[in-house]
């Protein structure tokens, strides 16, 4: 079992660094291991902040 030990705003942001910046909601999602229910708020809250950009598109919600 994993456990990790950064806040799960920092942990998004970190796989965005290490992934050129972009990524679909789905597979954030998966490599979050969390729920949309509980992944959204985070997202719209660092979208707000600036932290990140949301993309909407054919494939999907994508985040920068």
């Amino acid at each position: 079992m994993t456990s990790f030990s950064q806040a799960p705003r920092d942990r998004i942001l970190w796989i965005l660094a290490n992934n050129s910046g972009i990524m679909e909601r789905s597979r954030l999602r998966r490599r979050m291991g969390m729920r949309y229910a509980l992944l959204n708020p985070i997202l719209e809250e660092l979208a707000k902040e600036g932290r990140i950009k949301m993309i909407v598109g054919r494939q999907g919600d994508m985040y920068l």
